[in-house]
């Protein structure tokens, strides 16, 4: 079989009589909300260069591997399968543009032109819930495997032992980007990151046992009011990956994975070329500068908008003080138990509850949770008695959430300030839960709704 790298983790798989399917492809852009980042290096793709396309998978949700752009660019004859995992917003979404839609699920072998792949299972990720990783073989007993997102479970390994022991090749995603609030608040936050990622890729090493690795990710930039973000958010990138990785692993061989690249497996053997398909572009620098973090403001609204007329100010706080105490109760587990054992705490210098920072313009309103009654309210701020726990969010930012109109990590990792005073109770990290409620699976009519808006039909 041969693969060709389409960038970040998209992939081109052709069989030896001149057929192909897709995973997880991106055109131009990642991103199906109001903001659109561009790919990273950038490259065209010239999908009339390429063999004949017959299937496109994708893996999850995310909008690094789900992009309605470019479903509407391929021809609908295409089957598009996704796993069983996946939202009915994104299945409905790909049924509207026309195309036939077949599930997967983990363990269970499947065909397309040929080759054979088995959707693998993973440690459940409450922010990546619906990806399986996936093994590629082919008769000639070549296999290609990508981790995708994943977090490969234990009984993993054991399968792969029993089955495909001795891989081709391998994809090792590089998932990490540097999340601002760590940015702003640690100064040396990004030489923890390059510890803890050259950990996790040790840990790839032992337990996946490649000959071979292609590292992929991070392929996308920031542009206009967001392109300082260039300069911080990818502070280990690959290149530097795949320098490190091959001082404490050289037995593998390791292949920093560029767009365009093409790869020609032939049992246990690999040849690499290039694909005319892929079309390389001029690409901003995204070399890591960390003074180039701008803390004086450092989170500006990702949406752009800094201040909403007083009756949409008004609908978002109608929606916090009404609604979003139920939806952490449904989707926040583990920061509602933290937030019940917080009672028990000494509260003398402390709210001893979750309070949100709204913003708009020169103004911030607080508003903080009632335990009991399940509801925040408006409050007046105290600086001498914070609530314990909680998170500063421009209006604007909010309202995009509420109808479904960004992808809701984005937004966290750029724009939101979280706090917390009591982080042997409540970590800093377990407050994405409160962003849970707001992903497609748990908002599925107003996810849909809104990518029905973006391809131009009928709600």
């Amino acid at each position: 079989m041969r693969l060709t790298f389409l960038g970040h983790q998209g992939w081109q798989f052709e069989n030896n009589k001149g057929r192909s399917f897709l995973l997880d492809p991106i055109a131009e852009a990642i991103g199906n909300g109001d903001v659109q980042l561009p790919v990273w290096p950038a490259r065209r793709l010239d999908f009339d260069k390429m063999a004949p396309i017959d299937a496109v998978i994708i893996s999850h949700e995310h909008a690094d591997h789900f992009s309605l752009h470019t479903l509407n660019l391929l021809p609908r004859r295409c089957r598009v399968l996704v796993s069983d995992l996946a939202s009915y917003a994104m299945v409905q979404a790909i049924h509207a543009l026309g195309f036939q839609v077949d599930r997967f699920t983990a363990l269970k072998t499947f065909s397309l032109n040929g080759l054979k792949i088995t959707p693998l299972p993973a440690l459940y990720n409450v922010l990546e819930p619906d990806v399986y990783a996936l093994l590629v073989e082919d008769d000639s007993r070549a296999s290609f495997l990508t981790a995708i997102d994943t977090v490969a479970h234990p009984d993993l390994f054991t399968w792969l032992d029993n089955n495909c022991p001795h891989r081709t090749l391998d994809n090792l995603t590089n998932n990490f980007t540097e999340s601002r609030h760590a940015l702003v608040e640690d100064e040396s936050a990004h030489l923890k990151s390059h510890a803890v990622v050259t950990a996790t890729t040790l840990e790839f090493v032992q337990k996946f046992k490649p000959q071979r690795a292609v590292v992929a990710g991070q392929g996308w930039s920031f542009q206009g009011a967001k392109a300082e973000f260039n300069h911080t958010y990818f502070s280990v990138d690959n290149h530097w990956l795949v320098e490190t990785a091959r001082q404490f692993a050289s037995h593998v061989e390791w292949i920093e994975g560029k767009p365009g690249m093409r790869f020609t497996l032939t049992g246990a053997d690999l040849s690499i070329d290039e694909s005319p398909a892929v079309l390389a572009e001029p690409s901003p620098d995204r070399t890591f500068i960390p003074s180039r973090i701008d803390r004086s403001e450092p989170y500006a609204p990702w949406t752009g908008i800094r201040e909403l007329p007083p009756e949409r100010l008004a609908a978002v706080k109608r929606f916090i003080a009404e609604e979003y105490g139920g939806i952490l109760g449904a989707h926040a587990p583990k920061l509602m138990e933290g937030l019940y054992y917080l009672k028990s705490f000494d509260s003398r210098n402390l709210l001893t509850t979750m309070g949100i920072v709204l913003r708009n313009g020169n103004a911030r309103t607080l508003l903080a949770f009632d335990y009991g009654q399940v509801l925040f309210q408006e409050v007046r701020a105290d600086p001498a008695r914070p609530p314990a726990i909680g998170f500063e969010i421009w209006a604007a930012d909010f309202e995009h959430l509420i109808a479904a109109r960004e992808e809701v990590f984005m937004v966290y990792e750029s724009a939101v300030r979280p706090w917390t005073f009591v982080p042997a109770a409540i970590p800093q990290a377990q407050l994405i839960e409160s962003f849970m409620g707001f992903t497609p699976r748990f908002r599925p009519r107003e996810t849909l709704a809104f990518y029905k808006e973006r391809l131009g039909l009928s709600a």
